[in-house]
């Protein structure tokens, strides 16, 4: 096919300017946005059968959630609708990390200066890099740091309340309505504990957000301006193993906190809504949970779970791996309790690596908490002569050949390692 000398000159032109804006949007997105990260409505959570029991606590709403598994430990209320406060600066941040660019510079308008209440105060026309508002936002509170990033983000706050409702549907927020960036009171800006658990409990997978929450001061200059603030959640200086995450105060909403904590590896989430002290309704339900829990790790993903005997293929037996990894929570009482029942479906050969071969089934008092699909840790052909001679010359020529060592199971080490 005949192309004319300028027709394929424009054609290269047109081709090397969408390779450089390709080139260009690969070095900037990826150092300045982190992974967009959903959730959804199910199988995201789940309720231990006994979740009303738990210490006495004053607020109106409240709910403790276990974070890795998303296994509600306690809860109070959780889904009656409550103004939140300040809580919702908790998403207000979280879309500051997913829409935005933290090296961009943000100019303060003189609505974001002027809104009423907690401030970062910061002043019409001063320039901040979005990262240090983040500080501003989530330390001392700011109403205006939120109008800010709102306005930087979307335009308007308007634009960026649509954002919110929309973000905080697909993280299973399902009861919960912002108007503004906020959280002062207004008639249609409503959450509940269990929302804002599940809006939380994505929030601190970014690890930005993490070390902002859990910083009890920054101080931040840029172009002159000078701002130092300090973390309105006295649970880091209190609590053993406290991250974060946010308070909240209104004449509607009461005293609210958002708190979580970390330890030996466990981290727990917990919210009060509508509370007369805060600070010792959440350090009784997160020391609740530390005390009465333990996460389990059941089986981790490539995990040697079983052997399996095969029948017409090269090899007699098959290595039977986890497919997935499953953690639980259970009482501490009920360790020891955990049983588990492995189901092999495919004992005839040909068998391809990574295909499934059964599954185990764990149970807790003869209940089902769980099950891992078990899936073949390498190929198994058929037993026929060609095989076998080419099964033949690979030993033949290999010296140091692979080796399955059996494991235990993980939740027989940690059975093991309380004893």
């Amino acid at each position: 096919m005949y192309i004319a000398r300028r027709q394929l000159y424009s054609i290269l032109t047109a081709t090397g300017v969408l390779l450089a804006a390709i080139a260009v949007a690969l070095l900037r997105f990826p150092a300045a946005y982190p992974v967009w990260i959903a959730t959804y409505w199910e199988p995201e959570f789940e309720y231990l059968s006994d979740y009303t029991k738990g210490p006495a606590i004053g607020a109106a709403s409240a709910i403790l959630l276990e974070g890795t598994t998303g296994t509600v430990l306690y809860a109070k209320n959780e889904h009656v609708r409550r103004p939140p406060a300040s809580t919702t600066k908790i998403l207000t941040g979280l879309l500051a990390l997913e829409e935005g660019n933290l090296n961009d510079i943000v100019t303060i308008s003189q609505r974001a200066a002027g809104i009423r209440g907690s401030s970062a105060h910061i002043s019409p026309r001063q320039r901040i890099p979005l990262r240090d508002l983040l500080y501003g936002l989530l330390l001392p509170s700011g109403n205006d740091a939120a109008v800010a990033i709102a306005e930087h983000l979307a335009g308007s706050e308007t634009a960026f309340i649509q954002i919110m409702n929309s973000r905080a549907r697909e993280l299973g927020a399902i009861n919960s309505h912002f108007t503004n960036s906020h959280g002062l009171d207004h008639p249609d800006h409503y959450s509940t504990a269990f929302d804002l658990a599940m809006i939380t409990r994505v929030a601190l997978l970014y690890p930005t957000f993490t070390e902002t929450v859990g910083q009890k001061q920054h101080s931040a200059d840029f172009e002159g301006s000078q701002w130092s603030w300090q973390n309105t959640n006295r649970l880091l200086f209190s609590f053993e193993g406290a991250e974060g995450v946010k308070t909240g105060t209104t004449g509607g909403a009461g005293h609210c906190l958002v708190a979580a904590a970390s330890r030996d590896g466990r981290r727990l989430i917990s919210v009060v809504l509508g509370s007369r002290n805060r600070w010792h309704d959440s350090a009784n339900l997160l020391e609740y949970g530390f005390s009465e829990f333990h996460l389990l790790p059941l089986a981790l993903k490539g995990q040697i779970l079983a052997r399996a005997a095969i029948q017409g293929g090269l090899h007699q037996e098959i290595v039977c791996i986890a497919a997935t990894t499953l953690h639980k929570v259970v009482h501490n009482q009920n360790v020891d309790d955990i049983r588990s029942h492995t189901v092999i479906d495919k004992t005839t050969a040909p068998i391809k690596k990574g295909q499934r071969v059964g599954e185990v089934h764990f149970t807790l008092n003869d209940e089902s908490i769980g099950q891992v699909p078990l899936v073949a840790a390498y190929s198994v052909p058929r037993a026929t002569p060609f095989y076998r001679f080419l099964h033949g010359l690979r030993r033949l020529f290999t010296v140091f050949p692979r080796v399955y060592k059996r494991q235990e199971t993980a939740l027989l080490l940690e059975m093991e390692k309380r004893r």
